[in-house]
């Protein structure tokens, strides 16, 4: 019998936790889904919207998604999720991005 999993007691929001954990450093939607406890498609549903959010107080660095094999960097994306293949190449080696906070 499968062992549902309990849900995580929260003291804020999945928004608020994301905008922690992009503080401490480079985070991806796979690395929130596993802190959060969530679905990698939700983790980057929450994480499009932590980064439209209005703050001045810091600044979002993105390290666009690249292909393992040659080396094709997805500058121009602007989904969240992971790239299935690269247009280059056509291989499915493909880096996920990183989002980070900068402090002041």
């Amino acid at each position: 019998m499968k062992k549902d999993k309990e849900p995580r007691e929260r003291n804020a929001t999945i928004r608020r936790d994301i905008i922690e954990l992009m503080k401490l450093g480079p985070v991806t939607p796979f690395d929130l889904s596993g802190t959060l406890r969530v679905s990698e498609r939700e983790a980057a549903f929450h994480l499009a919207h932590a980064l439209e959010s209005p703050s001045t107080k810091y600044q979002i660095e993105v390290t666009p998604a690249c292909c393992k094999s040659c080396g094709f960097v997805f500058r121009e994306r602007k989904k969240i999720s992971k790239p299935s293949r690269c247009p280059h190449c056509k291989a499915s080696r493909v880096e996920a991005a990183s989002y980070y906070i900068r402090m002041p």
